[in-house]
């Protein structure tokens, strides 16, 4: 994809969780996943935490990072990528936004490899937009990400869970 060719248009939860899963399965070295309430079903089911598992144990150079504005509403039932995460911490890491980016920064996105983004503007949202083979968009669109996560802290509720 081009900078001038327009993003899939993903339409309701079941269109962006298989999209989701269909980038998880070209993710090689590095996932990013800001997320409003790190939703069970975009990011727990068993075939997206499956090729997640994959990548971080293909190589020691392997991370996911996993940003959340609202950690608490994450922790309200079990997730099995925070299994994970509990099984491989130096791979798998959590943080929480700032209490100010918490309120300005309400999107999801996930980040693959930096050549690949999938961005839903609002957690509440039907229609996110997917870019494919997009290294720039996806390099700009990271580089926001580690802004971010540079002014985050370590989630305490996940730290609770030894995390």
């Amino acid at each position: 994809m081009t900078a001038d060719t327009p993003p899939d248009k993903l339409e309701g939860r079941a269109e962006l969780a298989a999209a989701m899963f269909k980038a998880a399965t070209l993710a090689r070295l590095e996932v990013l996943i800001l997320s409003f309430e790190f939703d069970r079903t975009l990011y727990g089911g068993e075939d997206f935490v499956d090729e997640i598992k994959r990548v971080v144990l293909s190589t020691e150079r392997a991370k996911v990072r996993v940003l959340i504005n609202q950690p608490r509403a994450a922790m309200k039932a079990s997730h099995r990528l925070v299994e994970l995460g509990r099984r491989v911490p130096s791979r798998i890491e959590f943080r929480e936004l700032s209490d100010e980016r918490q309120i300005t920064q309400r999107g999801e996105w996930l980040i693959i490899d930096q050549r690949q983004f999938i961005e839903r503007r609002a957690p509440d949202s039907l229609v996110a937009y997917g870019w494919r083979d997009a290294a720039l968009q996806a390099r700009a669109k990271a580089r926001e990400f580690n802004e971010l996560w540079e002014e985050s802290q370590p989630s305490t509720e996940f730290r609770v869970l030894g995390i």
